[in-house]
């Protein structure tokens, strides 16, 4: 009868969250809750397409790095 209450926390992209709060001059906790749609505004909905834009080019940016590691690695061998 023992139920199950673990939560699934959501990670964020801790770089995006970085940068968005040197841009923004606010705090990570903020940013954060403005992301998950937890906070109603104009700024909030800035913020959660700017994050949106950072992590798609980090993302980007590792993906791309893992390409040229593994093809310098298959040109060694």
């Amino acid at each position: 009868m023992n139920k199950v209450t673990k939560k699934n926390p959501t990670k964020y992209n801790q770089y995006a969250i970085d940068g968005l709060v040197l841009k923004y001059g606010l705090s990570s906790y903020y940013i954060r809750q403005s992301v998950s749609g937890n906070v109603d505004g104009i700024t909030p909905d800035l913020i959660k397409s700017d994050y949106k834009k950072l992590e798609a080019d980090i993302n980007k940016v590792v993906q791309d790095t893992i390409t040229k590691f593994l093809n310098i690695q298959n040109k060694q061998s």
